[in-house]
C-alpha cells in the first residue's frame, strides 16, 4: 500500500466542507483507473467508501492537465455528471483545486444539467419518475419523430413546447401502441409540465435535439458518478451529448433507489451503444467508513455480497437504540450534541426520510437554518446537516444519524437508500428507531 502512514491520517483526520485532494496518497489501483487513456469507456462498481468519487475528480482533470501524455487526453471538453446539487458543489471544489478551475471540465448534478439544457430558473421539483414510461428511453425516439413530422409539416425547426404538445395531443402519430398513446394523453401541459423532475427528461431531450445551449457543445467524455441511479431516458439524453461518446462510468447497483433503474450495467452498455465487452473494474477495498460501520450495514446486502475489506480497523461499533415515537425527535438532538462534542472539529450529519420531526425539534432548541443552506442548521458556532436519503448521496461526515430505518424506501425488495445512509459516516454511526427494525439489522 502507497503512503500507508499518510493514508491512514487524511482518513482519519476530520472531515471538513470538502474533502481534500489526495494526490499523494491515490493508491495504485485508484491511480491506474484514473491515467487510463481518455477515449477508452470503462465501468468502475465499488462499495461505499471504496473512492469512486476522488476517482472521478481525479480522473477529470487528469483528462484536461497539460502535463497528461497526448495520447491519454483529448480536444474536447469533459462533463462530470453527480446525483445531487450539493455533490456537485462538492465535486467541483475538489476538481478546481486540482485544475485551477479549468474552463474545459463542467460539473452539473443531473437536476442542474436538466434545469440548464431547459434553462429554468429553478431546480426541477418532484420525484424522477412516477410509472416506468416516464424514464423510459423511448420517449427520446417519439421526441425525435415528433419534431421530424414538426419540420416535415412546417418547413422551420419546432420548439421544444411544440414537440412536447404534438405528443400529448397527437401521439397516435408517432406510435400506434395505444398504451403509449393513452400515456401522452395523460401528460400535462406543458407549462405545468416544465418545474417537474418527472417530465423534465422528456423536455431536455427534446430541447437538446432543437436548440442545445452552446457552452454543453464539444463534450467528448462523461464521467457519471453514482451511475446505478440513472434512468434509461436520462442515459438515452447524456448519450446525445456525449460526442465522442468517451465515458468513465462510476456505481455500485447494490445502492440503487428506484425501481425504474437499469437493473445491469450489460443493459447500460447496450442503451449507450459502447463495446459490450467495456471493462468493469471493481474497487474492493473500503477507505472512508470503519469495519464496524461497514459490517453493519452489510447486513442488508444479498449473503454473496457482504464480504468486507475495509482499510479503517478502529472505531466505535455502532449505536442502535430505540425509543418512544414522542421522544424521537428529542433523541436524535442529544445523538447530535454528543457526536459534535466527540467531533468538534468535524461533521455531523442527522438521515432521514422525514425531516420535519427533526427541524422542528432544532428550531424548538435554538437552532437556526443557514440562509444559503437550508439542510443546514446552525447553534453557537456548531453544525448539523439534515438530510433526506436521496440528498446524502455520494456525501460523507465524521458521524451520522440514521433516523426510523424502516421507513426508508425498498426498490426490488432491496433497501439500497438505507445501504447509503448507513454508510455515509467516516467514524460513527448512530440508528434511532421507534418503529421494527428491518429484519437483517436486528442484534444479533
Amino acid at each position: 500500500m502507497r503512503a500507508e502512514s499518510a493514508l491512514r491520517a487524511q482518513l482519519q483526520a476530520p472531515r471538513t466542507k470538502s474533502l481534500a485532494p489526495v494526490l499523494s496518497t491515490l493508491q495504485p489501483d485508484q491511480y491506474e483507473l484514473v491515467t487510463v487513456p481518455a477515449m477508452d469507456s470503462m465501468i468502475i462498481e465499488g462499495k461505499p467508501g471504496t473512492g469512486k468519487t476522488i476517482i472521478a475528480s481525479h480522473r477529470a482533470a487528469y483528462l484536461v492537465d497539460p502535463q497528461t501524455p497526448p495520447e491519454n487526453t483529448l480536444d474536447g471538453n469533459v462533463l462530470v455528471v453527480g446525483p445531487t446539487t450539493r455533490y456537485s458543489r462538492h465535486i467541483r471544489d475538489i476538481i478546481n483545486r486540482l485544475t485551477g478551475s479549468s474552463e474545459r471540465i463542467k460539473v452539473m448534478s443531473l437536476p442542474e444539467l436538466m434545469q440548464h439544457i431547459l434553462d429554468l430558473k429553478g431546480i426541477p421539483r418532484g420525484p424522477i419518475s412516477t410509472v416506468w414510461r416516464d424514464v423510459d428511453w423511448e420517449l427520446g425516439r417519439f421526441g425525435r419523430r415528433g419534431i421530424g413530422r414538426l419540420k416535415d409539416a412546417k418547413g422551420v425547426v419546432p420548439t421544444t413546447e411544440q414537440v412536447y404538445e404534438f405528443l400529448r395531443l397527437q401521439g397516435g402519430k408517432v406510435t400506434e401502441d395505444t398504451d403509449w398513446i393513452g400515456y401522452f394523453r395523460g401528460l400535462p401541459p406543458y407549462k405545468d409540465a416544465l418545474p417537474l423532475m418527472t417530465h423534465s427528461p422528456l423536455l431536455a431531450f427534446i430541447r437538446w435535439q432543437v436548440a442545445a445551449p452552446d457552452d454543453l457543445k464539444g463534450v467528448e467524455h462523461i464521467i457519471i458518478d453514482e451511475a446505478q441511479d440513472v434512468t434509461p431516458l436520462a442515459w438515452f439524453l447524456l448519450d446525445e451529448i456525449n460526442e465522442a461518446n468517451a465515458w468513465t462510468i462510476l456505481g455500485d447497483l447494490n445502492q440503487r433507489r428506484s425501481d425504474h433503474t437499469l437493473s445491469s450495467w450489460a443493459h447500460v452498455l447496450e442503451l449507450i451503444a459502447i463495446a459490450e465487452d467495456t471493462p468493469v473494474r471493481q474497487l474492493e477495498r473500503g477507505y472512508r467508513s470503519t469495519r464496524r460501520i461497514l459490517e453493519f450495514a452489510s447486513r442488508l446486502l444479498p449473503r454473496s455480497e457482504r464480504l468486507v475489506v475495509a482499510f479503517q480497523e478502529d472505531g466505535p461499533a455502532p449505536t442502535v437504540e430505540k425509543v418512544q415515537p414522542k421522544e424521537l425527535g428529542a433523541a436524535v438532538i442529544g445523538q447530535a450534541d454528543r457526536l459534535l462534542a466527540a467531533y468538534p472539529m468535524g461533521t455531523v450529519a442527522v438521515i432521514t426520510v422525514n425531516p420535519v420531526v427533526v427541524t422542528k425539534t432544532l428550531r424548538s432548541k435554538g437552532w437556526k437554518a443557514t440562509g444559503f443552506d437550508a439542510q443546514l442548521w446552525e447553534q453557537d458556532g456548531r453544525e448539523v446537516t439534515v438530510l433526506e436519503p436521496d440528498a446524502a448521496r455520494g456525501l460523507e461526515f465524521d458521524a451520522v444519524v440514521v433516523v426510523e430505518p424502516a421507513d426508508f424506501p425498498q426498490n426490488y425488495g432491496r433497501l439500497g437508500p438505507l445501504y447509503t445512509a448507513l454508510t455515509r459516516p467516516n467514524r460513527e454511526l448512530v440508528v434511532l428507531y421507534s418503529k421494527s427494525l428491518p429484519d437483517a439489522l436486528r442484534r444479533r
